[in-house]
């Protein structure tokens, strides 16, 4: 298990060959997709017992993740799937 740096400014991401196989076979995202959304100025995040994010990629993909970041900064993502319907207007609303 490793972590690297996305770049552009992002912070470390965590990955293994389990939690980037899983996003790519349950919900065919890569792991590049889901650190792209992390660089969206208009990612919108919400705190709870895990973290949520409503973000879009570099090409446009709308995208829900579920991700867990470290006391040291590092992001470990467990989901990354499509918007909603429903999560599509949130983020439209509250991107503007």
């Amino acid at each position: 298990m490793g972590a690297r740096s996305a770049g552009r400014g992002l912070p470390e991401f965590e990955w293994d060959e389990h939690n980037e196989d899983k996003l790519l076979e349950r919900h065919n995202v890569s792991a590049l997709e889901a650190e792209q959304c992390f660089g969206n100025p208009n990612t919108r995040r919400r705190a709870g017992e895990d973290l949520l994010l409503l973000g879009v990629t570099d090409g446009g993909r709308m995208l829900f993740l579920v991700y867990q970041q470290k006391p040291n900064g590092v992001v470990r993502v467990y989901s990354a799937r499509e918007m909603t319907d429903r999560e599509r207007r949130t983020y439209r609303r509250n991107a503007r």
